[in-house]
């Protein structure tokens, strides 16, 4: 019997492959499959992928003409056969008991998903591992009934799907795939995973995963032009869940989707800022995003402590004291200092910390510091929406 099958949508990985490849044969769970599915890459991912799946059975090879990581990952889940998926970028790596500790303790409590915890390593461009942050989820524990629900507020902004094992039969009995996103598939399956209400949550306070910081060139460090106007459909998701489980009026699933709101403009201002934009077409666009009452509203009543790293918390001020253009710069600058960190990370859209998935540490406001009334907690004054995902809104 197949327990876990790990899944990794594979494209031009070749110079990083063989460590993921290396993570998965040193497991000490020996009923295991890794599905490598080639999203037609032009280098010789697949090739190594072969070469090594001539040695040892559990590895399988997929191959497929380019569709995207969405595709890809689908076509993995139409393949796997285990008891539990396990979603791995081939860029990154898992902790030799991984896959043991995470299927006996989805096999102990009986549980849909386990969450775990995870690293996100910064390399060099000579491939030196010169920076390590460890994230931790947010609940440690066994939650049952309706666990997604009473603890939305943490688990709202836990997007990515390669920290969580999830059953499969779960998976298949709520048709749950991915959506063909060039950002954000992973979180829109997220979603509609726990919309239909996993009865029991495990989350382990212990070190699973290890992300790559992604290289420029990267998914996660690319410009989208399609997604210049379209860049809530996440918090959109969100607060049609909330709208689904009748539970508008609560304050804190409506502070939860203001909070992905302001991650939602967050990645906006950062997929705007890699373009050729004019600082004075940024500004415009930003401003735009601001008129905009759902966001003016999350903006507002978004406590800074929550916004994420220093620099995410910076922006929020700023956009708080009705600053647009110093956001702007403040983004240009960031983009700068960055330009020449590069990792070994693939075009699968690893964005470890783009969603602010567990990667915050966020620093307190100074003291005595207020301006108006943000330090106050959020209300429930969200409005009710109607039930949509991928359009653009144009309240």
């Amino acid at each position: 019997m197949v327990r876990v099958s790990f899944i990794l949508p594979v494209y031009n990985v070749e110079k990083c492959v063989r460590r993921a490849i290396d993570s998965l044969l040193a497991q000490t769970m020996p009923d295991f499959e890794a599905i490598f599915v080639d999203d037609g890459s032009p280098d010789r991912s697949a090739d190594i992928i072969s070469e090594a799946a001539a040695h040892d059975s559990r590895l399988r090879l997929i191959r497929k003409e380019n569709g995207g990581v969405a595709s890809a990952r689908n076509a993995g889940l139409d393949a796997a056969r285990g008891k539990y998926i396990f979603f791995l970028d081939p860029d990154d790596w898992v902790e030799p008991d991984a896959a043991e500790q995470l299927a006996d303790a989805a096999d102990r409590e009986d549980a849909d998903i386990v969450i775990f915890g995870s690293t996100l390593d910064t390399y060099d461009a000579s491939g030196r591992l010169v920076g390590r942050s460890t994230a931790m989820p947010p609940l440690e524990g066994v939650f049952r009934g309706t666990p997604f629900r009473d603890n939305f507020d943490k688990i709202a902004s836990s997007h990515l799907v390669t920290n969580k094992l999830m059953r499969r039969e779960f998976i298949e009995q709520h048709c749950c795939r991915f959506r063909c996103y060039d950002i954000g598939e992973d979180a829109m399956f997220f979603i509609d995973f726990y919309r239909n209400d996993p009865a029991c949550l495990v989350s382990l306070r212990k070190v699973c995963y290890h992300y790559t910081e992604s290289r420029v060139g990267s998914l996660s460090n690319s410009y989208h032009n399609e997604r210049i106007d379209e860049n809530f459909y996440i918090s959109d998701a969100l607060r049609d869940v909330v709208h689904e489980w009748g539970l508008d009026d609560s304050p804190m699933h409506s502070a939860a989707v203001k909070y992905c709101t302001v991650r939602d403009l967050q990645m906006g201002i950062k997929n705007v800022s890699l373009s050729d934009m004019s600082l004075r077409e940024r500004t415009a666009w930003l401003r735009r995003m601001m008129k905009l009452p759902r966001v003016r509203e999350a903006v507002h009543d978004t406590p800074l402590a929550s916004s994420g790293s220093r620099n995410d918390t910076v922006k929020l001020l700023l956009l708080k004291l009705h600053l647009p253009g110093m956001v702007t710069i403040l983004s240009a600058l960031n983009r700068r200092g960055t330009a020449g960190t590069v990792g070994t990370a693939g075009d699968t859209g690893n964005a470890g910390n783009a969603q602010g998935d567990f990667f915050k540490s966020p620093p307190a406001p100074p003291q005595n510091f207020k301006i108006g009334d943000f330090s106050r907690s959020c209300t429930d004054r969200g409005s009710k929406q109607q039930k949509s995902f991928a359009r653009r809104r144009t309240d």
